[in-house]
């Protein structure tokens, strides 16, 4: 897998972020209002917008794509995010994408192929949405929650997904409760009432992320193998 760092220019961009805040102190440290304008959005490397959709990489060999909103979450606060996640193309096909939270800037992103476009980052913490086996990997269908962008480490903390990722519409929902430093990821195929809870992980993300307001985003990659990897209806909410 690589890990090189990649940084690049930032470009507009339209999509759809629901942000509920708490009061007071609280609604500072959240993303708040509607990024559906085209100021709200950092979109690096391939990633583009088309309508109310983000689409990370196209089916294009070596890509590696990321945005990020402009507004910074507070790691020390309780909050959930859910989006729609589709991943389709070719039988062959890789490498999958991330929902990640760092700090090594909004102009930051990771390399291509098992990178995953956040590979490298050493500020960040990604959920990754896997559909290609690398050496390290359980299988070509797993989750992960990887710490300061060691995307070829993955293994302790990943599991096998219930659902086959790659070639359907997925509804993914992430909470992280702050008091018990717990973080929870649940995934239910698109039209169905049955979400799943595939990782459960102990984790401290103000630490991971050096005590500092993070940026929220998403990024994906294709190596010698591709996919269209897009991202919709995503929502961000502090909880109580």
């Amino acid at each position: 897998m690589r890990n090189t760092l990649a940084r690049c220019a930032a470009a507009a961009a339209t999509a759809v972020l629901a942000a509920t805040a708490m009061p007071a102190a609280a609604a500072q440290a959240a993303p708040s209002g509607s990024i559906t304008k085209a100021a709200n959005l950092h979109l690096l490397g391939s990633a583009t917008v088309d309508g109310r959709t983000i689409r990370l990489t196209s089916d294009t060999k070596r890509q590696a794509g990321a945005a990020w909103y402009k507004s910074r979450l507070n790691p020390k606060l309780s909050f959930e995010t859910a989006f729609t996640v589709t991943m389709t193309g070719e039988i062959g096909h890789a490498d999958g994408v991330a929902l990640v939270l760092q700090n090594d800037g909004p102009k930051s992103y990771g390399g291509h192929g098992g990178s995953l476009g956040y590979g490298g980052m050493t500020h960040s913490v990604a959920v990754e949405l896997d559909t290609f086996k690398n050496p390290l990997d359980v299988d070509n269908n797993h989750i992960a929650i990887v710490t300061g962008g060691l995307s070829d480490a993955a293994q302790p903390m990943s599991a096998p997904s219930p659902i086959m990722m790659f070639g359907q519409t997925l509804r993914v929902r992430i909470t992280y409760l702050a008091e018990t430093k717990t973080l929870k990821v649940r995934l239910k195929a698109a039209g169905s009432t049955t979400e799943i809870k595939v990782l459960q992980k102990t984790i401290d993300l103000a630490e991971a992320l050096g005590n500092k307001k993070a940026f929220i985003g998403f990024t994906g990659g294709t190596g010698e193998d591709v996919s269209v990897q897009e991202i919709s209806n995503w929502v961000v909410k502090l909880k109580p």
